[in-house]
């Protein structure tokens, strides 16, 4: 009996887990794997990589270009309200290999009526594209206050 119980409990946790990570299809280099993960941990997050981190880059997507996203493995939640995410790359080539080295944390702040911010420290800030935390400071809080106010809807 007791075995049972641990099966199930081990069952429903596994199922737990797994739904709340899913990977999609991204390119012919590398996919990507998307995790949940709560408003404490995103801001821990990132308050960690803002003092370690070289550079970062700050994007906006559109919501339906976050659904269009044909999901491979796992199962996409109902995201509801605001939601974090963090997302790593899988890299399919040796390419994908290369250009996931270049990378570090990413993650994601939504919400399903406006969007999400991806959040990308790099460890590098020579990269183009990519605002370097130690000369440019206040380009970057700048532009992530400006894009988190429109995934607010403000």
């Amino acid at each position: 009996m007791k075995k049972k119980l641990i099966g199930i409990i081990f069952l429903f946790l596994s199922i737990m887990v797994y739904s709340q990570t899913w990977t999609v299809f991204g390119d012919a280099d590398m996919d990507c794997e998307y995790t949940i993960i709560t408003k404490e941990q995103f801001d821990r997050i990132v308050k960690a990589n803002e003092i370690t981190a070289q550079g970062v880059t700050v994007e906006y997507f559109d919501e339906s270009y976050m659904r269009s996203e044909r999901v491979i493995k796992g199962s996409r939640p109902r995201l509801n309200g605001y939601y974090y995410l963090t997302q790593r790359l899988i890299p399919k080539t040796e390419d994908g290999r290369i250009a996931s080295s270049l990378i570090g944390t990413m993650v994601l702040y939504g919400n399903i009526n406006t969007g999400a911010i991806m959040i990308t420290f790099v460890p590098i800030a020579l990269l183009p594209g990519v605002i370097s935390l130690k000369y440019n400071w206040n380009e970057y809080a700048n532009k992530y206050n400006q894009l988190i106010k429109l995934v607010n809807g403000e």
